[in-house]
C-alpha cells in the first residue's frame, strides 16, 4: 500500500498488510473533549531523511478521527515494559479520518524516538489522547499564512498544507523551511508534488550548513530572507515551529519587519526542561497542596509538579501533553505561590484569571488549588 498523500508508490514504504478500515464509522462529536484514548494500530512506515520517518496507524475505535490540522496526540507507549508518554504533531491531512500520521526523528538518547525510527514495526498498537492544541490553520479564520518551520516542525506545516490540498482550498501559502543540509529535508517529495498541485502556494527551503552543490539559500532565517519571500506582510496569519532559538529569532524577525503579534502563532517541540534558574529546589524543603473540590492535603517535596502530586493523591486533574502546550490541564491558583515553568497553554484570560498549568507547576509555599 502507497500513503495516500504521497502518490508515487514507494519502495521504501513497510505494510502489515492490513486493510484501510472502511469509511462507514460514526463521526464522534466535541471530540476534543473526549476522555477515552484512541486506540491504534500502525499499518504502514515510511523513511523520510537518514533519521526520520513516517508511521501510519488505523483507527481501531468504531469513530472517526477528528482533528485541526497541525494539532498533536499524546501517545502511552510500551518500550521495554515501561510506560512512556510523548506527544507528536500528526503529519497527516485530517480529512482522513480513518487513520493519523506522525513523523517522528530520532534524537540522540531519546528513547520514544530511537523506539519508533529504529524498532517499531506494522502490527504495534498504542492509545492515544486528544488531539489537542491552539496552534492549527483553521480556513474560516486565515484567509493567507505564511509557514515558517525548522528541522522536524515541518510536521504541522505539511498537515496543513495536505489538508489545503485535500480540500482543494485556494488559501495563499508561503513556506520557508531551514534544515542543516540537503539531507535533512523532511516531505521533500511531498513537497515537491504539492508545490505543482496548489497553485497558491510556494516555498524556499534554507541550509545553514550546505554543500558545494547546492545552489539555494543558506545561513539563518534572517529580515532580508523573510522580505523577500513573503510580498505580503500586512495580511497574513504567520505559523512558527522549530526550536525554541529559531522561533525566537523568528518571532523577532517578523516583530522588526512590522507583523503585529496577535498575527504570529507558534508551537515548540521536543520534551519540557523543568526550569530551575528562579529557584533551586532546596534540599529536605516540603510545600503544602491543597485540592480544594478534592478535600486532600497533601505534602510535596519541591521539585515535584502539580500534576504529579494529583496522580499520587487520586486527584482527578484532565491532562494531554504534560509539557505545559495544550492547555488541557489548566488549574486555577486559590491562593499562595506556583512557580510555572512554561505558560504557552494558558489564554491571556486564563492568565489573568490565575489559572496554571499543573504539568509544569511547582508549589513554592502553602498553595490552594481549585481540583
Amino acid at each position: 500500500l502507497a500513503f495516500r498523500q504521497r502518490r508515487q508508490p514507494r519502495a521504501s514504504v513497510e505494510s502489515s498488510g492490513v486493510p484501510e478500515i472502511p469509511m462507514q464509522l460514526t463521526p464522534l462529536t466535541n471530540y476534543e473533549n473526549a476522555k477515552s484514548p484512541i486506540r491504534l494500530l500502525l499499518s504502514q512506515i515510511e523513511q523520510q531523511t537518514h533519521d526520520t520517518k513516517t508511521l501510519r496507524f488505523q483507527i481501531l475505535d468504531e469513530r472517526r478521527f477528528c482533528a485541526k490540522p497541525g494539532q498533536f496526540l499524546t501517545f502511552q507507549w510500551t518500550i521495554d515494559g515501561q510506560r512512556v508518554r510523548r506527544s507528536y504533531t500528526v503529519s497527516s491531512s485530517p480529512v482522513h479520518d480513518n487513520y493519523v500520521e506522525i513523523t517522528p526523528k530520532r534524537m540522540e538518547n531519546g528513547c520514544v524516538s530511537v523506539f519508533l525510527n529504529e524498532g517499531a514495526k506494522p502490527g504495534l498498537t498504542v492509545e492515544a489522547s486528544g488531539p489537542y492544541g491552539r496552534f492549527y490553520y483553521d480556513k474560516t479564520l486565515h484567509k493567507s499564512i505564511v509557514l515558517i518551520a525548522a528541522g522536524s516542525g515541518i510536521t504541522p506545516m505539511i498537515s496543513m498544507l495536505c489538508y489545503i490540498d485535500d480540500l482543494e482550498l485556494a488559501t495563499p501559502v508561503t513556506l520557508l523551511y531551514c534544515v542543516r543540509t540537503g539531507a535533512d529535508i523532511i516531505f521533500e517529495n511531498e513537497l515537491s508534488r504539492l508545490s505543482r498541485s496548489l497553485p497558491n502556494f510556494k516555498y524556499e527551503l534554507c541550509l545553514s550548513r550546505p554543500d558545494a552543490t547546492w545552489k539555494g539559500r543558506s545561513g539563518r532565517l534572517t529580515e532580508e530572507f523573510v522580505s523577500q519571500s513573503v510580498t505580503d506582510l500586512d495580511s497574513p496569519t504567520f505559523f512558527l515551529c522549530g526550536p525554541n532559538g529559531f522561533m525566537d529569532n523568528a518571532r523577532h524577525v517578523l516583530l522588526t519587519l512590522g507583523v503585529t503579534p496577535d498575527r504570529i502563532l507558534q508551537e515548540s517541540f521536543g520534551e519540557s526542561k523543568p526550569s530551575t534558574e528562579s529557584r533551586p529546589p532546596e534540599a529536605g524543603t516540603v510545600e503544602t497542596v491543597v485540592f480544594l473540590h478534592s478535600e486532600k492535603v497533601c505534602q510535596v517535596s519541591s521539585g515535584s509538579t502539580l500534576l504529579d502530586l494529583a496522580e499520587r493523591n487520586g486527584v482527578q486533574i484532565p491532562f494531554g501533553c504534560r509539557q505545559g502546550q495544550c492547555g488541557t490541564c489548566a488549574t486555577r491558583v486559590l491562593s499562595g505561590t506556583v512557580q510555572m515553568d512554561v505558560e504557552a497553554g494558558l489564554t491571556a484570560e486564563q492568565k489573568n484569571a490565575g489559572y496554571v498549568l499543573p504539568c509544569v507547576s511547582r508549589a513554592e509555599g502553602t498553595v490552594v488549588l481549585s481540583a
